[in-house]
């Protein structure tokens, strides 16, 4: 079991259990306590989770991946800002955009045209916020349980409320990009939530720094088979190009 594997099991174990101690995951894993503490560490300053003198406990009833809203703090921020001007070029005249809370995904109207007439669709408060600015942009907020960490609507009713929409082109992101081709995300209500954009949208686009290529999340939610494409920075790999043509993606790079 490599290290991947091995922290989405804790991350299991956490999510079945609430805590999880030191001695035992180093007998379970068959590895060293100094190796689990930094495990742990490393899960900590990612997700809901306390350290304890002897492991871990997690703070909330779902494991969730804290995500930084304070947009000096986003990691590979140049990255994600090359990524998201290449997703507002391709938005056109009349089309119905949904545009999700990931920190690539929310800055994409910085870059909009003003002249750009659209409907943009969100579950986030700030990109609802933003849109307003624009004169040509028609908003829809959709409803259900907010969820404070992210600061988004979630759960049934906004599901039910979306499938009431046609979208022609989605622009999601993902917490990890796997190398078995499954798309990721650090909370499952957000999982489950992004999951229902594939039957309303037309087209799916993931928009993901090359850091998430070849990586994993605790919460599956789609396949690179059902995206129209994957926008990154030109720093991916080559393992990651050939993760991509080998699920048949259109893959654009910045």
């Amino acid at each position: 079991m490599d290290k991947n594997e091995r922290i989405m099991a804790i991350l299991g174990l956490l999510q079945k259990n609430q805590k999880v101690e030191v001695t035992d995951l180093a007998a379970k894993f068959q590895t060293s306590d100094m190796t689990i503490r930094r495990d742990l560490n490393e899960l900590a300053k990612q997700y809901n989770i306390r350290r304890t003198h002897g492991g871990a406990v997690l703070e909330d009833q779902s494991v969730v991946r804290i995500v930084s809203f304070d947009e000096n703090r986003i990691p590979h921020r140049a990255e994600k800002e090359k990524i998201a001007e290449r997703a507002a070029g391709m938005i056109r005249n009349g089309q119905r955009i949904f545009i999700d809370a990931g920190s690539t995904t929310r800055i994409i109207l910085d870059y909009l045209s003003q002249n750009i007439k659209a409907v943009v669709v969100t579950n986030h408060l700030e990109v609802a916020a933003h849109a307003l600015q624009f004169q040509n942009l028609s908003v829809i907020m959709l409803g259900g349980e907010m969820l404070r960490i992210t600061k988004c609507s979630s759960g049934p009713v906004a599901e039910e409320q979306l499938k009431k929409y046609r979208i022609d082109v989605a622009f999601i992101g993902a917490a990890a990009v796997g190398a078995d081709g499954r798309l990721y995300d650090g909370y499952s209500p957000e999982a489950r939530f992004k999951s229902s954009l594939f039957t309303v949208s037309k087209e799916v686009y993931v928009l993901a720094d090359s850091s998430k290529i070849n990586t994993y999340d605790l919460n599956e939610f789609g396949h690179l088979s059902n995206l129209a494409g994957l926008i990154t920075d030109s720093q991916i790999n080559e393992e990651g190009r050939i993760l991509m043509k080998r699920h048949s993606v259109q893959l654009i790079t910045v």
